[in-house]
């Protein structure tokens, strides 16, 4: 005796749609996914004497470009940009300064003049030429004041997030900041080549920062952290200066990001998100 599974006409239909259904949905999320992964950038990109490793989520409009702080790369912002890109359509560029995380480095002629003339010859290179928005971190601060002060018609606002400010950063600190490391110069060599010619061209990073900080007019939103990178007097000094950098001009906002850390982003991305993108929407409002 045999047994037929019979399946009425309208069932089978049924069932046949909703493969097809299913087919469709799982086609829908793999198109999706494919077009995110297309829509970000991970590249090497020729900068004379080196290469430089840049990270590009494409967008439209101005770019916001990333300038991490003293000894990370361009990953330390990895978790907050998927964030932030939930709340703008703008391109979003992260990248390693010479001689950190993929980048190369040519040790014969590196100084923070170079580095921001070369990036902006990567930028050009990658197709963004036309207008900038910063957020920079801690000394990476050093590296946006020196390209705000080179590109001062292209660079429409910025972020600065417990960034190094000029009146902390005076030229007896920067001394001392240097000698600091002075017996261990060989060690952090054989560690990190980026970080041992940081610390060779602090005095001259620091300098350049105080000098091209007196000219920078842009709109700036500051955020400064409730527990700096420094103890004790140094702490206040820090938290004072940076405010003090954020009352100069009537342009610019100070947020005290209470109970948060140096890496203000990593301890409340909210209050930096909001403050990306609330700068960055009120420079195209102006």
């Amino acid at each position: 005796m045999k047994l037929y599974l019979v399946v009425p006409l309208n069932l089978a239909k049924l069932y046949v749609d909703m493969v097809l259904i299913r087919a469709l949905l799982l086609l829908s999320i793999l198109s999706v996914d494919i077009k995110g992964y297309c829509q970000t950038n991970d590249t090497l990109i020729n900068a004379g004497k080196y290469k430089l490793h840049f990270h590009v989520i494409k967008g439209v409009g101005t770019p916001i470009i990333f300038e991490s702080g003293a000894g990370n790369d361009g990953t330390i912002w990895k978790d907050l940009l998927p964030l932030l890109k939930k709340r703008t359509e703008a391109p979003l560029i992260t990248y390693d300064r010479a001689g950190f995380g993929k980048s190369e480095i040519d040790s014969t002629n590196l100084n923070i003049t170079s580095e921001v003339r070369t990036l902006n010859e990567v930028l050009k290179k990658l197709g963004y030429s036309d207008s900038y928005f910063l957020v920079a971190h801690s000394l990476g601060g050093n590296y946006a004041m020196k390209f705000i002060s080179d590109n001062k018609k292209k660079v429409l606002g910025a972020v600065f997030i417990d960034i190094v400010s000029p009146y902390f950063m005076t030229k007896e600190r920067a001394k001392y900041t240097k000698n600091l490391f002075a017996d261990s110069l060989e060690a952090i060599k054989k560690e990190s080549i980026g970080f041992y010619h940081l610390v060779l061209n602090y005095e001259n990073t620091s300098e350049v920062m105080r000098r091209v900080s007196k000219n920078i007019s842009i709109p700036l939103t500051i955020i400064g952290s409730d527990r700096t990178p420094f103890e004790g007097t140094d702490r206040t000094d820090f938290r004072q200066s940076l405010k003090k950098f954020a009352e100069d001009k009537g342009n610019r906002k100070y947020v005290f990001a209470k109970n948060s850390g140096h890496y203000i982003f990593l301890d409340s991305p909210d209050i930096v998100i909001n403050e990306i993108v609330s700068q960055y929407k009120a420079v195209f409002k102006e």
